[in-house]
């Protein structure tokens, strides 16, 4: 069970115009009967099917630079003929879902939860993943930063690069936030925590962070012992209206009007 090869990811916004994300899987050692590979077709914490795999929209695999044929099975699985490996399979994600569910992405910002961008190799979905997080083409995109939870592997914080999951599960229990977000910080149990926005607003950040700051100390004070976490993000996206929440293993993905976030003070003339 030792040294067996992770499972190799890149994602990259590659057409923010048109709203498409370009994902590869790599696996080092593919089934010699076909490997499979599937797109999940629920999230957890938010229990209905969500069909992820309808927003494929071009995939293809090669190993070697040669290609490889590639069959659909189902509705969200695919099997790649037999071969010797290394095996990359390579799709384009439409991602229009401005929920906490989902994947967008556009001009301004990109988001994405793993299950609607990242395939699961079945039967390796216990080997540990690496993913690349490239920035969009474009001096335009200089701007963007990372914000997740995910284990930066040599990512600078809030940077795009590589990132690490122990498994599957894990991979896709942290969403990514990308772009020109608002930040805060503070410490909750020890632990640092981050709050992003994205999205125009006009947020006191500062105010937000001392009310989350004691909220999250009550909560460890009645659950009782440390945060199960090393870190730990909230992301935020700002909308006239709106208002969602998923939560994960150490982030949650939220939704909210703009005008619901504290605002800052202004002192009448006098």
């Amino acid at each position: 069970m030792k040294n067996r090869p992770p499972i190799r990811y890149r994602i990259q916004p590659r057409h923010p115009e048109a709203h498409l994300f370009e994902v590869a899987c790599t696996v080092a050692d593919p089934d010699p009967s076909g490997q499979r590979f599937a797109l999940p077709a629920w999230i957890p914490g938010s229990y209905m099917i969500r069909e992820f795999a309808k927003h494929v929209v071009a995939i293809h695999a090669e190993s070697r630079g040669v290609p490889v044929k590639l069959a659909k099975t189902d509705k969200h699985t695919w099997r790649a003929a037999p071969c010797g490996g290394p095996l990359t399979v390579t799709a384009e994600v439409y991602a229009w879902d401005l929920s906490v569910r989902g994947a967008h992405l556009d001009t301004t910002h990109g988001f994405f939860n793993g299950t609607a961008v990242f395939l699961q190799v079945p039967g390796k979905e216990d080997r540990p993943c690496e993913v690349e997080i490239v920035p969009p083409p474009g001096r335009r995109y200089a701007p963007w930063h990372v914000a997740t939870s995910l284990a930066r592997a040599g990512a600078r914080p809030f940077g795009f690069g590589p990132y690490i999951a122990d498994d599957y599960d894990e991979l896709i229990d942290h969403p990514v936030e990308m772009g020109t977000f608002a930040h805060g910080t503070f410490s909750a149990g020890g632990v640092p925590h981050e709050v992003v926005i994205t999205g125009r607003q006009r947020c006191d950040l500062g105010r937000l962070a001392r009310d989350l700051k004691h909220v999250c100390e009550q909560h460890l004070r009645f659950f009782g012992g440390p945060p199960p976490m090393h870190r730990y993000v909230f992301l935020v996206t700002a909308l006239g209206e709106g208002y969602g929440g998923l939560e994960h293993r150490a982030s949650t993905a939220l939704v909210c009007s703009r005008d619901d976030l504290p605002q800052p003070c202004v002192k009448e003339a006098t």
